[in-house]
C-alpha cells in the first residue's frame, strides 16, 4: 500500500517536532539551538505550491505551539506566513537551486521570527535579535541535508499531485 504524499509530509513535520523537543537542546551553542521544525517547513515550502506550503505551515505552527505550550496563535501565524511566502517562490524563482534554498532558509527564518515578534513581543529586544540571528545561521547547517530528504518524499516532476 502506497502512503499518500500529504500523510508523508504530516509525519515528517511530526517527526521534526519530536526531534526538536527531544534533541535540539543538546545541540545548543552559545544559547542558540536549531529549529528542526522550521527547517523542515522551509524545505517543504520551497519544494511545494503555496497551498501545500501554507497547510504545512499551519501544521508546523500548531505542533510547535502545543509543544511549547504558549503563544500558539503566534506560532500559527508566523509559520503560515513563512510557508506561504516560500511557496510563492514557484511563480518567479527556480526553487531547486541550492543557493535559493540557502537564501530562503536565512531570510525565511528571519521573517518567521520577525512575524512571531510582532504577535508575541519579547521583553529584551537585543537578546531576541541575537537568538533569531543565531538560529537562522544555525538552521543553515541543516537545510541542505533535510532538503535532499524532503525531495525524496515528494513526487517527481512539475505536475505534483498531493491528493493521491
Amino acid at each position: 500500500m502506497k502512503m499518500p504524499v500529504w500523510l508523508k509530509l504530516a509525519l515528517l513535520m511530526l517527526f521534526a517536532t519530536a526531534v526538536q523537543g527531544s534533541f535540539a537542546h543538546h545541540l545548543q551553542f552559545r544559547g542558540v539551538q536549531p529549529d528542526f521544525n522550521k527547517v523542515v517547513l522551509i524545505c517543504i515550502a520551497v519544494n511545494t505550491p503555496v497551498h501545500v506550503a501554507t497547510a504545512c505551515g499551519f501544521l508546523s505552527g500548531w505542533l510547535m505551539g502545543t509543544v511549547v505550550g504558549m503563544s500558539v496563535g503566534s506560532y500559527l501565524v508566523s509559520r503560515m506566513i513563512l510557508g506561504a511566502s516560500l511557496g510563492l517562490l514557484e511563480l518567479r524563482v527556480f526553487r531547486h537551486n541550492p543557493v535559493v534554498l540557502i537564501f530562503s532558509a536565512l531570510t525565511g527564518s528571519m521573517l518567521c521570527e520577525a512575524v512571531f515578534f510582532l504577535f508575541s513581543p519579547q521583553p529584551y529586544v537585543s537578546q531576541w535579535v541575537y537568538q533569531a540571528a543565531g538560529e537562522s545561521i544555525y538552521n543553515l547547517l541543516f537545510v541542505l541535508p533535510i532538503a535532499l530528504w524532503v525531495r525524496r518524499i515528494l513526487p517527481p516532476g512539475t505536475g505534483l499531485v498531493y491528493a493521491s
